[in-house]
């Protein structure tokens, strides 16, 4: 079986974090065939030659997916069917790249290279997980890869799992935090949020977890029998812009664990959880009431919510019309509860990437349809054993 292992960077500045998954197979006796990074901004070459001493390594500049491209042309496929999956479809100066695009990028040249399994982290991941102690909380390090492997040698299409660390919503009390949940689709959360003064948005490693089938993907803490996307769609996200900027659409994973649902392929939460640098500063909690780098970090999780939700419904086979007009009148009283909380008139403007989102959702589904029936062409081409 040969393993690689992904991961989508906007610039590999520094390799410690994709080293420290790498030392961690090396710990365990678990042996790494390649490494596959997608790129937007160019690196020094010091970091390749770093990584490369301990691994084969390819780096894939999402402009020019140079090895993709040919084995693609060898293959026969149509020009358009290349132009669809190796194109990126925004400008990628400021590095921002839709993260269905990224992945899929990444996946296609494991499948190129002959890999049977695919392992993806993100790069703000480690191979530890937080724990809690009576001494206090602590980062241990995990066999990250046996964790994984052990369900897919049982036979799992797709293992994933949550992480450990600062949840992405944090510490946080006002009003209408209920109302801002519905509005961005994630109401789930909503005892979590409001309970958030007693344990902080802090998450740790349970012991004693037990594997246990889902249909939640989290693309930083997976593994995926390549196989497997002969049932599959591509990762697949878009993007929209707003007063000259570009925003990206979250849910790249949420859009297909949606459609693994009636896929016929078994994904398993392997109940380990990784160390997540949510807000970078771990352990300084995240203070959203007052400081502006988490107030600007979470805003953009706002808008990649808003920007998921119009295709994640469509697929879901929600009503759009009703969807959108309960989501945007709770979102409306949510964002001014929280501009409010956080003296923040920011998140007020959310409320327009919500209408130009939902606006753009004609576009969301035929280029979803575009890159399933491309991604279906090089697939049915392809040796995917």
């Amino acid at each position: 079986m040969k393993i690689a292992l992904g991961m989508i960077i906007r610039c590999l500045d520094h390799e410690m974090e994709l080293m420290s998954f790498i030392n961690n197979a090396k710990k365990y006796g678990h042996e790494l065939d390649f490494v596959v990074v997608a790129y937007t901004i160019p690196h020094k070459k010091q970091t390749e030659d770093n990584i490369k001493s301990a691994i084969p390594f390819y780096a894939v500049d999402i402009n020019n997916p140079a090895f993709c491209n040919e084995q693609m042309q060898q293959l026969g496929l149509p020009k358009a069917t290349i132009r669809t999956l190796l194109n990126c479809p925004v400008d990628t100066k400021a590095g921002l790249v839709p993260y269905g695009f990224n992945r899929m990028i990444v996946i296609t040249e494991a499948i190129l290279r002959g890999a049977d399994v695919l392992f993806f982290i993100d790069s703000d991941i480690v191979p530890s997980v937080l724990k809690k102690t009576p001494d206090g909380n602590i980062l241990e390090e995990v066999d990250f890869f046996k964790a994984h492997l052990d369900q897919l040698n049982a036979g799992a299409d797709v293992t994933t799992g949550e992480y450990s660390g600062y949840n992405i919503l944090p510490p946080a009390t006002f009003d209408g935090m209920s109302d801002f949940l519905a509005g961005v689709q994630k109401f789930e959360m909503l005892h979590y949020w409001q309970t958030s003064g007693s344990h902080r948005c802090l998450v740790f490693q349970q012991e004693n977890v037990t594997p246990k089938p889902c249909n939640k993907i989290l693309g930083g803490n997976m593994a995926i029998k390549l196989s497997a996307f002969k049932k599959l769609p591509p990762f697949f996200s878009s993007y929209y812009t707003l007063g000259g900027e570009l925003f990206l659409c979250r849910g790249e994973d949420t859009v297909l664990g949606a459609e693994m649902a009636h896929s016929g392929v078994s994904c398993i939460d392997i109940g380990l959880n990784p160390m997540h640098y949510t807000y970078s500063d771990y352990p300084a909690e995240p203070d959203l009431k007052n400081d502006p780098s988490v107030q600007n970090r979470f805003y953009y999780a706002c808008t990649g919510w808003v920007g998921r939700n119009p295709l994640l419904n469509y697929i879901l086979g929600k009503d759009l019309y009703e969807t959108r007009e309960y989501q945007r009148e709770q979102l409306e009283r949510g964002l001014k509860a929280l501009s409010e909380y956080t003296s923040n008139p920011r998140f007020n403007t959310v409320l327009k990437n919500f209408d130009v989102s939902w606006d753009s959702l004609d576009r969301y589904i035929k280029e979803f349809e575009n890159a399933y029936k491309a991604w279906k062409t090089f697939v049915e081409l392809v040796d995917i054993a």
